[in-house]
């Protein structure tokens, strides 16, 4: 069986839409998670995480990180949300 986490690159209008609609915050995330645990005919899928890769270029640059590393750290953010482990 196959599991799968879907991970998407959003422009940040609709970012910040699903952020206000979605969580009440009136801003764009960089990262933003949705766990489904459905199962498919494919197997199972765990969620979705959907990347702005506008806000993720901008924390690249404030972390002094490339892109790429930014992006990496923002679906491991993500997946960990939608397995239930977040940060202290």
């Amino acid at each position: 069986m196959e599991v799968k986490v879907s991970v998407s690159f959003v422009p940040a209008g609709e970012m910040k839409k699903l952020n206000k609609e979605l969580r009440g915050k009136n801003y764009t995330p960089a990262v933003l998670s949705f766990e489904y645990f459905e199962p498919t005919e494919e197997g199972l899928l765990l969620g979705e995480v959907l990347i702005c890769r506008g806000e993720a270029r901008k924390l690249a640059k404030e972390n002094k990180i490339s892109e790429d590393e930014q992006v990496s750290a923002l679906i491991l953010h993500g997946m960990k949300h939608i397995l239930g482990i977040h940060h202290r």
